[in-house]
């Protein structure tokens, strides 16, 4: 008997399973591609996503994607909304509160998240909050997810007055950048009684050493229903003036921490006199990580139980290692870590080549890698889409541009490229410089971070070359109020950008383009 005879194949029509088995299947996938998957089929699919897709995240998402969903959902149905002012989508929230300025369009939303905003774009929107009354859910400043409120105290986003919380807050997450800014919120937490839930992440350098006792003695009297105090205090010591880290891990080990509370700190040290440090509770809060320590066996934990130890690192996804690191601590050699920043000048510690799940790179201006070294870090990289250098960095990596092997592996594998500053008086790249780079990734890098001289550059060589991009961020040298980067201008130099399709933020001389379609 034939194979043909023996088995009959039968197709079951798309049009004939029922709507709980799609309904099942949006479930699993975005609201995002959801729309886009189904969208324009037939009335069918327009009623289910219509009823059913309420939940919209458009981070990292193109132009052309973005427009695609806007023209076909209507807003007023939407119950979720996240938006990102990332290096993917530069000036999506101003692109978005333009195109609905009116409030009414979407005060029905539940839960609001903006991440990666400027102070500029958050005065679009933040006027406007208080209209959002049926909002239960919101997140504004940073990625990480949120229950109640979440806030971040930026260099660029001074506060005048005293921080004010809503009194009836239970959870709180607050991250600082500035000096001084500590005291400032613990004042803040004076009136928080209700707060069950604490999380705060301090990377003023400049800051004193933590003291427990102060913040043992706040809690005490002004949380007293608090049973969550995540944290990561980071600081600049002099411990042969100030005090040694046992002492400091001493006013974190009072029956209060370890015995009502069961909360646990490591501090981490460099072995020079004047270093960085960083003390932190366990298991570890958030996402990125400092490795300020030449060897973990230095460090000191009031950790008693190896359980806890083993998932202290388990949030982590983004690693930086500031300094050359013997012995690393083998639980944070995980498949979490996406984003690995390398800071130090020697490639001593082989357990580099462990991270083998990552997906963004950055290479610090001080570092010293041979192509061979870099050639292998690639290789061990099958994920690797993002890089970080500055040109200097990529120039010694690839040996001025000659080596072919990691010139094709850089173009296959980046999809986004930022060239970094090199901590030199001038920053911007000319037209030579430019050439390599967009002849190794003109192919397919889709993101790009620049510093170029003039708007000649971007119209003559960045735009006319990088045909792939979707979005780019260029700062200029030569910017006037006559030098600016327009659409009209761009049209002058050439009559094929009247079909570039792109939205465009001015930042200083900071100029963010998100695009729909470059050709």
């Amino acid at each position: 008997m034939s194979a043909a005879k023996r088995f009959k194949r039968d197709f079951t029509p798309l049009e004939t399973l029922p709507n709980e088995l799609f309904l099942e299947i949006f479930s699993y996938i975005s609201g995002v591609d959801t729309v886009h998957a189904f969208s324009g089929l037939n009335n069918r699919f327009q009623c289910l996503i219509s009823d059913y897709c309420r939940t919209f995240n458009f981070e990292s998402i193109s132009k052309a994607k973005f427009d695609y969903i806007i023209r076909q959902q209507n807003i007023h149905q939407w119950r979720s909304l996240h938006l990102s002012d990332n290096d993917k989508t530069p000036g999506q929230v101003v692109y978005f509160f333009r195109l609905f300025s009116f409030v009414e369009k979407y005060t029905q939303l539940k839960t609001l998240s903006i991440s990666n905003v400027t102070c500029n774009s958050s005065l679009l929107f933040l006027p406007k909050l208080k209209s959002f009354t049926h909002l239960v859910k919101l997140s504004i400043g940073s990625k990480l997810p949120l229950e109640s409120l979440q806030h971040t105290i930026e260099h660029h986003c001074t506060h005048e007055h005293d921080l004010i919380w809503p009194k009836a807050l239970k959870q709180l997450k607050v991250f600082i950048t500035q000096p001084g800014d500590n005291s400032i919120v613990r004042t803040s937490l004076k009136d928080l009684s209700e707060l069950i839930s604490l999380t705060i992440y301090d990377g003023a350098w400049e800051n004193p050493p933590p003291d427990g006792r102060i913040w043992e003695d706040l809690i005490v009297t002004s949380m007293p229903l608090l049973n969550k105090f995540e944290f990561c205090f980071k600081f600049w010591r002099d411990f042969s003036v100030t005090s040694d880290k046992n002492r400091i891990i001493s006013t974190f080990s009072t029956p209060f921490y370890l015995q009502d509370k069961s909360w646990f700190v490591q501090c981490d040290t460099y072995h020079q006199q004047f270093s960085i440090a960083i003390l932190y509770s366990l298991p570890f809060a958030f996402q990125h990580f400092d490795i300020v320590t030449h060897s973990f066996e230095d460090s000191i934990s009031t950790v008693n139980t190896n359980n806890l130890l083993k998932k202290s690192y388990e949030n982590v996804k983004q690693l930086t290692i500031d300094i050359p690191c013997e012995n690393l601590n083998d639980t944070i050699i995980s498949k979490n870590i996406i984003d690995l920043n390398l800071k130090f000048a020697g490639m001593s510690g082989k357990w580099i080549f462990s991270f083998t799940r990552i997906y963004q790179l950055t290479l610090g201006n001080q570092i010293n890698i041979s192509p061979e070294e870099f050639t292998r870090l690639l290789k061990y990289s099958p994920y690797l889409k993002s890089l970080v250098a500055s040109y200097y960095t990529l120039q010694l990596v690839t040996n001025q541009w000659n080596d072919k092997i990691i010139c094709e592996l850089l173009s296959r594998k980046i999809r986004s490229l930022k060239i970094s500053s090199d901590n030199c008086l001038d920053e911007y790249m000319k037209v030579h410089e430019l050439l390599p780079i967009t002849r190794v990734f003109h192919k397919g890098c889709y993101h790009l971070n620049i510093s170029v001289y003039s708007r000649n550059i971007v119209a003559g060589l960045v735009l006319r070359s990088m045909g792939h991009l979707r979005s780019l961020k260029v700062r200029l040298k030569e910017h006037t109020n006559d030098m600016k980067i327009t659409k009209e201008w761009l049209i002058k130099q050439n009559t094929k950008f009247e079909k570039l399709d792109c939205f465009i933020t001015i930042d200083g001389n900071e100029y963010s383009f998100w695009f729909g379609r470059l050709r």
